[in-house]
């Protein structure tokens, strides 16, 4: 028996000696935390130093006194690629380094890491094996969480986006093969997001997690579900038809809003609405069927909760409605490559025909350096919710202009979610901190039909800002049909005549009539007021005797980014 067996027979590490550097490397090892034995290939004998019963779980060092009996402890699994492993190592001298499963002695199978090292006779014949095991069981829990949660939503256990999109990919092609249908059902919880800010994030987990397992309920077999977003689950349903799919539809909805859900801040009644497509009939693809899905679930929430809408039933003119994901990342890119800039159009007054003040246009500029106009990215980062990152950029960029041009004014555009921007308001505030100056040169320009969407909180906004010392224009003004009393609670200081009612006045009875109401009550509050989008010296003229005060179009000048007063 070998000294280091016989210490484990004593039951303890090997003591500290000076003449023994190997017994002093195994005592740091053991006390590390280490297991430290020799295998006697010969007697198939092992003998162990440190504290099995602490680091694998085996009390009874007979229970592992030989290759044989260790072997039977290993997982099954992994028992050929340990066999495999130590093989090459005896023939080829490859190092010995594996992870494998050990059976403890309540049954259950632990991770363990060996690495050990052959001794061979002068023949080359393998004599004895030497090696450290560890315990890793924390670690490759560890590893296992995360391989976990890197496919699976943390709160219900379900796929998340990734890998419902692998999944769906993968059901896709197998329906193409065999000639069979499937359908993808978007289901977006109602108002969850408003569950959430009034009772807090508990309340609306609660929600999530029980309508997460009504929907398993009521699945069919070899179906898949998975959390795609905040309030948003993805059903993959494999080899049915049109009907079948729009009967699954309507019973997850009754199973979504069957009873009321136990929440912390009380029971709670949810509902649903799905977006649904069929593959490979909507689409070949799962990029195209998950935006099939997402528009025709929109459709659905339009039409109210607790319904369903198929994509194939979609009116064709909304089909299109799907956010360009390649030019929201250009947008992204752009932004962060500081590469959006400013195109001033001249405003002038009927009564001078001077240049009162500008315009400010935010200009995007491709790769090239090349502009491209707000139409061309305008309406993707509306529906991607990137239009606030745009706005704090353009006000940055409007103030740069004020401050180096002293005699200036301008005006900018400020979107529906910037009304309610706390960030955009505190930047706002910091850069015109006594700055009454700057202030009185800058008019922001908000929507008539986003201020009339909430007319209480778009007057507050509008305070705000008139508090700050700058001017509010309504734009768009007639759009939205403002009434007297509209803006008299909006407090504006301008309006700007929608171009729509400008453009070919001089031939247009109505519009004329239409605009000449809009200046009258414009005027009856004490409002100046822009016509926009004018183009002709007749129709400069029409404006002029009609009583508007500014005018804006290609008749006063283009946009420009550089113009010569900047230069």
């Amino acid at each position: 028996m070998s000294d280091l067996a016989q210490m484990a027979e004593a039951g303890s590490a090997p003591e500290p000696d000076d003449s023994k550097p190997l017994s002093d490397l195994v005592g740091l090892l053991v006390a590390s935390g280490d297991l430290f034995y020799e295998w006697d290939l010969e007697t198939d004998s092992i003998g162990w130093t440190g504290h099995l019963s602490e680091i694998i779980s085996i009390s009874d060092v007979d229970a592992v006194a030989t290759g044989d009996r260790f072997l039977n402890r290993i997982h099954p699994e992994d028992l050929p690629h340990r066999m495999i492993a130590l093989s090459n190592h005896f023939a080829h001298g490859e190092s010995f380094d594996r992870e494998f499963r050990l059976r403890d002695d309540s049954g259950q199978f632990i991770w363990i890491q060996e690495r050990a090292v052959v001794t061979k006779t002068r023949n080359d014949k393998p004599l004895s094996l030497t090696g450290v095991i560890r315990c890793i069981e924390d670690r490759k829990r560890s590893e296992e969480e995360a391989t976990f949660l890197s496919n699976h939503d943390a709160l219900t256990g379900q796929y998340n986006r990734l890998r419902l999109r692998e999944a769906l990919e993968h059901t896709i092609s197998q329906s193409l093969h065999r000639n069979q249908r499937g359908g993808l059902l978007l289901v977006g919880l109602d108002k969850l997001n408003i569950v959430s800010d009034v009772y807090g994030e508990d309340t609306a987990d609660a929600i999530v997690l029980a309508a997460a397992r009504r929907i398993e309920d009521c699945m069919r077999t070899g179906d898949v579900v998975g959390r795609v977003g905040f309030d948003r689950f993805a059903v993959i349903v494999n080899r049915c038809s049109p009907e079948e799919l729009s009967t699954i539809a309507g019973r997850f909805l009754a199973t979504i809003r069957e009873t009321p859900i136990a929440t912390p801040a009380g029971p709670m009644t949810i509902t649903a609405s799905i977006g649904v497509s069929l593959f490979p009939d909507d689409a070949p693809t799962a990029r195209e069927v998950v935006a099939n899905a997402d528009n025709a679930l929109r459709g659905a929430r339009r039409l109210g909760c607790d319904c369903y809408l198929e994509y194939s039933d979609l009116p064709e003119h909304t089909r299109t409605e799907r956010p360009d994901l390649v030019v929201a990342e250009q947008v992204k890119q752009a932004l962060k490559d500081e590469r959006f800039t400013l195109a001033f159009q001249p405003i002038v007054s009927t009564v001078t025909g001077e240049v009162t003040f500008y315009e400010g246009l935010a200009r995007m500029l491709d790769d090239d350096g090349k502009p491209i106009a707000a139409s061309g990215f305008v309406p993707v980062v509306e529906q991607m919710g990137l239009m606030r990152l745009i706005d704090r950029k353009v006000l940055g960029l409007g103030l740069d202009v004020l401050e180096r041009n002293p005699e200036m004014k301008l005006s900018i555009n400020v979107s529906g979610m910037t009304a309610v921007d706390p960030m955009w308001l505190r930047q706002l505030e910091e850069r015109l901190q006594d700055r009454r100056d700057l202030a009185s040169r800058l008019i922001l320009e908000i929507t008539e039909t986003v201020a009339l969407d909430d007319i209480d909180d778009s007057s507050r906004f509008v305070n705000s800002l008139n508090k700050f010392g700058c001017r509010v224009a309504l734009d768009d003004f007639g759009a939205g049909f403002t009434s007297f009393r509209h803006l008299r609670a909006l407090n504006v200081a301008m309006v700007k005549i929608d171009g729509s009612f400008v453009r070919g006045l001089t031939q247009n009875d109505e519009n004329l009539l239409f605009v000449r109401t809009l200046v009258n009550l414009a005027k009856g509050i004490g409002l100046e007021s822009v016509a926009e989008w004018v183009e002709t010296e007749a129709e400069a003229e029409l404006l002029k005797r009609e009583g508007v005060d500014y005018l804006q179009g290609w008749h006063c000048g283009r946009p420009e980014i550089n113009p010569d007063w900047m230069k």
